[in-house]
């Protein structure tokens, strides 16, 4: 796809080859996120005088585009450069539903399991996964990349990435059950802390993969350990100590006994 501009405005003609037949996958792959990114702004921020995209042409030029880095990625698929192609689709969830999304992670799985830079992708794709029941062939193909990874790559925060998507699936099994409170949930509940105790064990340092500065595996399992072990049906709240509307200080124990409610709101 190329964004022309005419009398009338921003024109999106259909996606077609940016590149002449020599240039390399990388020098390729470059056009297609060029013109990506001229997409999303005649989307999003659209040059001033020009009128701004639908959301359906803007999906479909998505879809075109993921397309075409999944087909440049199939040239020469166990190259590190066919696995950049596929990180710049599998890095947008909203492409794991698009006609691309599938055979990215298939092509993925195949080649690439065991390739230490596979791990953004596994990082995206166990934060945002597809659901089982609504989208059973997204979270298939997900979930055979996500345990490859785990099984097969020697990388140690790759293999972390994989391990931590593994342990949020069980932590989402469990919070699908959990107030049922049962024997259940129970056995959930106990399968997760467990999966979550062993990224502290063995990832805690490894950083999650999928933007600059974010917080560690270790600060995310001790979060979700934290829920497990203290927010959930059954368990005494942790104490709260802070002030009223008055100025008064209480703590949430001088209250035991009693019904509590408790609000927590934010402004932004």
């Amino acid at each position: 796809m190329r964004l022309k501009y005419c009398a009338g405005g921003l024109l999106l003609a259909a996606f077609t080859a940016v590149a002449t037949a020599g240039d390399s996958i990388a020098e390729k792959l470059a056009a297609i996120k060029k013109d990506y990114k001229a997409a999303e702004e005649a989307f999003y921020k659209p040059p001033k005088g020009t009128p701004k995209i639908s959301s359906k042409e803007f999906e479909k030029r998505q879809s075109e585009l993921f397309q075409a880095a999944v087909d440049l990625a199939k040239t020469e698929p166990k190259s590190d450069d066919a696995l950049d192609a596929l990180e710049f689709v599998l890095t947008v969830p909203r492409a794991y539903y698009l006609p691309a999304g599938i055979p990215a992670m298939e092509l993925a799985t195949e080649h690439h399991a065991a390739n230490p830079k596979v791990a953004k992708i596994v990082a995206w794709l166990g934060y945002y996964p597809p659901h089982d029941r609504a989208n059973p062939k997204e979270y298939k193909a997900a979930s055979a990349l996500i345990h490859a990874v785990a099984e097969r790559n020697q990388d140690r925060t790759a293999r972390g990435q994989a391990m931590m998507a593994l342990a949020w699936e069980v932590g989402r099994k469990f919070g699908a059950v959990e107030f049922k409170n049962n024997e259940e949930s129970e056995k959930l509940a106990a399968a997760a802390e467990k999966a979550f105790d062993l990224i502290l064990k063995d990832y805690s340092d490894c950083p999650r993969m999928m933007r600059k500065g974010q917080r560690t595996l270790g600060d995310e399992a001790k979060g979700e350990l934290f829920e497990i072990r203290n927010l959930r049906i059954g368990k005494t709240a942790p104490d709260i100590e802070a002030e009223d509307l008055d100025g008064a200080k209480f703590k949430l124990s001088d209250y035991r006994g009693k019904v509590v409610v408790i609000d927590f709101w934010g402004d932004w």
